[in-house]
């Protein structure tokens, strides 16, 4: 009885195994578009800067009005009184497009918001896990 049992079921699975892969070449439709990313806390999206509109010139603005806490410096963050940048030696950001470092912050005000895609911050690890071992913390740029 369990052999009966046995034999069925294995052709069963033979039987439906063809046909599911009948139907999936039967369907040529192309594949979705993946959706546009999310923002999020190390994300900025095209969508988030269309929404602020002509009130951001610049990458830099874009940062400065939507995610202002990628600008603060660590001491900052952790409100350590009458420490300045220089007296704890947190390194500097880098900024890269297209996987080519271009600078530090200030080149954010050289990119026109309307041809970022994304930005997205990244740790001094991140960065380093990425790009090779760097002075700090960086944000990526995705031109559209």
């Amino acid at each position: 009885m369990i052999v009966m049992r046995t034999i069925w079921l294995a052709s069963l699975i033979l039987l439906a195994v063809p046909a599911a892969a009948l139907t999936a070449q039967q369907t040529d439709s192309p594949a979705p578009a993946p959706p546009p990313p999310k923002s999020s806390s190390t994300l900025i999206t095209a969508e988030d800067i269309e929404r602020v509109g002509s009130s951001v010139a610049n990458a830099y603005d874009v940062v400065q009005l939507l995610r202002p806490r990628w600008l603060r410096r660590r001491h900052e963050v952790l409100n350590l009184p009458g420490v300045t940048a220089g007296d704890t030696g947190m390194p500097e950001f880098s900024v890269f497009v297209n996987d080519h470092e271009m600078g530090g912050l200030n080149y954010l005000r050289s990119v026109p918001a309307e041809q970022v895609y994304t930005l997205r911050f990244l740790s001094m690890n991140e960065v380093g896990a990425r790009y090779g071992p760097t002075s700090g913390p960086g944000i990526v740029i995705t031109l559209k």
